[in-house]
């Protein structure tokens, strides 16, 4: 009786992750177990001022999250990080220009930041002593990746490419970037920029703003929406829109051109169709370059313009390669399908915590997670 009890206990030990997505919206983050499932999760903010306030930020959301009460006595074995920027591995360094961190060693001072505050993230308070013994240190393997990279893993575990070993997310929103995955393995390049879609030269004249930004990024981005929209607008023309520019044009956004769009405001169908174009000679690009089976479109301006991916197929298609242009598929993301220029980044995390943390045995290889 009693070694059916311990064998039963065996079976119900389970470890947690930690996962925490760094969104505009602030700090994401989660406990999952091992089948994905999100146990308990919280949104904080991220300090407006970015740099050293926000790591501190960040590893004080992940001590809050490592003591929430959800967690019972449960191990966390592992700590995730997704980043609106790109990771170096090899130098274990992480930029993000809207954190403001330029080449940071982000995991060694989180690792820090842990030692300091004498808390054992790997066990529970109310974990057993005996089990706490076996922990090498006071916090699990920490690992970071860029949203490109989870975006794209995320499809091919459970979403729009599940099973392909080819494929190109394209995420399109304040910035444009893609995360590349090529014969099952991720693309990071030498440096971690790899996929660095929004400085794609797709004119043949150079704007200054191209140098800061990139010229697909400049061109097709969110912002350029809206200066498109006051470049084009004409005081004779018939549209709701045209009258928004002319009476506030600060309150001109994506969101109002694109609803304006799909009411069948002229202006706003001529705006959203040239930065389709623009994006779709991007995605021509990729198709060219990496020859993949599917390209997906994501990002909260790529989803916000599903109702005219046509536009961008169309254009992708007149400048790729014809026979890789055949052989690929351009359809919208699946994962996070309701996130707006607006809302909440739930489901993005949920998706990034189901696959950062899977049994899916290629793409843990390719990431190199234990």
């Amino acid at each position: 009786m009693g070694e059916n009890t311990s064998q039963q206990s065996k079976m119900k030990t389970r470890t947690l992750t930690c996962a925490m997505d760094l969104c505009r919206g602030g700090i994401l983050a989660a406990l999952v177990d091992e089948r994905g499932r999100i146990v308990t999760s919280r949104q904080t903010e991220l300090p407006e001022a970015g740099g050293k306030a926000a790591i501190k930020a960040v590893t004080k959301s992940l001590l809050e999250m490592c003591a929430a009460p959800e967690r019972g006595a449960e191990e966390i074995s592992a700590i995730g990080l997704c980043i609106p920027g790109s990771v170096d591995d090899k130098a274990a360094r992480v930029s993000a220009p809207a954190l403001k961190w330029d080449r940071v060693a982000l995991r060694e001072l989180i690792e820090r930041g842990i030692e300091d505050s004498g808390v054992n993230v790997r066990r529970s308070a109310s974990a057993k002593g005996t089990r706490a013994e076996k922990s090498a240190s006071a916090y699990p393997v920490i690992i970071v990746t860029s949203e490109a990279i989870a975006s794209v893993v995320a499809e091919a575990w459970c979403g729009t490419a599940e099973g392909k070993e080819h494929i190109v997310f394209i995420s399109i929103g304040r910035r444009i970037e893609a995360g590349i995955i090529a014969e099952g393995k991720v693309i990071r390049g030498a440096g971690g920029v790899a996929g660095a879609a929004g400085w794609f030269a797709l004119s043949e004249g150079f704007r200054e703003e191209y140098a800061t930004r990139g010229c697909l990024e400049t061109e097709a981005a969110a912002a350029a929406l809206v200066r498109r929209a006051i470049e084009e607008w004409s005081d004779n023309a018939d549209s709701p829109l045209s009258q928004l520019v002319s009476e506030d044009p600060a309150r001109l956004t994506p969101e109002t051109i694109i609803r304006a769009a799909r009411s069948g405001d002229s202006l706003a169908l001529r705006v959203v169709t040239d930065v389709c174009g623009w994006i779709g000679r991007g995605v021509a690009e990729l198709i060219s370059t990496f020859n993949p089976e599917i390209v997906i479109v994501g990002g909260e301006l790529g989803v916000a313009l599903r109702p005219y991916l046509s536009e961008v197929r169309r254009e992708a298609r007149l400048w790729a390669h014809p026979l890789a242009a055949r052989q690929c598929r351009i359809l919208s993301a699946t994962l996070g399908k309701n996130t707006g220029l607006s809302d909440s980044l739930i489901e993005k995390l949920d998706a990034f915590i189901k696959v950062r943390f899977s049994s899916f045995v290629p793409i843990k290889a390719a990431l190199q997670i234990q």
